[in-house]
C-alpha cells in the first residue's frame, strides 16, 4: 500500500516537473497564445461596442422615420425616403434593408417594405419582401402569412392564398388572427367556387371563435355558401 502511495507522488512529481519544464522551454509560444485569446476577447467586446451597438442605433433612427411615414399612409416616402427632407434618415425602408438587412430591424423593415408595396398595388414586390421575412414574435409571422395570401389572392393565385390563409391560421391559434384567416381561406374557396371548404372555415370562425369580431358575420357567410351549392 505505501508503496503504490509512494509510486503515484513519484509519478505526479514527474508529471509537474515535465509540465514545468514544457513551459519554461515554450514560455515565448504560450505568451503569444495567450495574448492572441485576450485579443480575440478585447476585440469581440470592442467590435460589439463601437460597431454593433452605434450600426443598430442607426438602423433604429433611420427606420423610426420610415414608420413614421407608414403610419401616416405614405408608402411611397416610407419605402424610398423624402428626397426634400432635411432629415438624414429620411432613407425609407429599402434602404434601411440595404445597409442593415441582417439586423432585426433590417428584417422588420421587409415585413413593413411588404406591407407598403401591397398598398401601392405591387402585389409581385410584396411577396418578394414578405418572403424575406422571418420574424420570431408571436404576431407579425401569422400576419406577414395572411399579407402573402392577400398579395396571390389579387394577382388571382386563390389556391396559393388558400394555402397562406390555412397555413397563417394553424401558426398561432388565438382569437385574433385565427378567425381572420380562415375568413379570408372561406372567402377565397368561394371564389374558387369550393363551397363545403368555405363552409367549413365559417363555421370554424363561428363555433371555435365566438368572442371574434367576425362571429355574427358567419351565419351570413355560412348561408351564402349552401346556397351556392344548390
Amino acid at each position: 500500500m505505501e508503496k503504490n502511495i509512494e509510486e503515484n507522488k513519484a509519478e505526479n512529481i514527474s508529471f509537474i516537473s515535465k509540465s514545468e519544464q514544457f513551459i519554461e522551454k515554450n514560455a515565448k509560444t504560450l505568451g503569444w497564445v495567450l495574448g492572441a485569446i485576450l485579443l480575440i476577447v478585447v476585440a469581440f467586446f470592442g467590435i460589439r461596442k463601437f460597431v454593433f451597438e452605434p450600426r443598430i442605433e442607426k438602423a433604429n433612427e433611420a427606420i423610426f422615420v420610415a414608420e413614421q411615414y407608414l403610419a401616416n399612409g405614405d408608402f411611397q416616402s416610407a419605402l424610398y425616403g423624402d428626397s426634400t427632407s432635411t432629415d438624414k434618415y429620411s432613407v425609407g425602408f429599402l434602404k434601411v434593408i440595404d445597409k442593415y438587412g441582417s439586423t432585426k430591424v433590417g428584417k422588420r423593415a421587409k415585413y413593413e417594405a411588404g406591407i407598403c408595396f401591397m398598398r401601392l398595388g405591387k402585389y409581385e414586390e410584396a411577396l418578394k419582401y414578405l418572403d424575406k421575412y422571418n420574424g420570431k414574435d408571436q404576431l407579425t409571422p401569422v400576419m406577414n402569412e395572411m399579407l402573402k395570401g392577400d398579395a396571390e389572392a389579387e394577382m388571382g393565385n386563390n389556391s396559393a392564398a388558400i394555402k397562406h390563409y390555412n397555413k397563417a391560421a394553424k401558426m398561432d391559434e388565438n382569437p385574433i388572427t385565427a378567425p381572420f384567416a380562415l375568413f379570408k381561406a372561406g372567402v377565397a374557396y368561394l371564389v374558387d367556387n369550393d363551397y363545403d371548404n368555405a363552409v367549413k372555415c365559417f363555421q370554424t370562425v363561428k363555433e371555435k371563435y365566438p368572442e371574434s369580431t367576425l362571429f355574427s358575420e358567419m351565419d351570413g357567410f355560412i348561408a351564402y355558401a349552401e346556397a351556392s351549392k344548390k
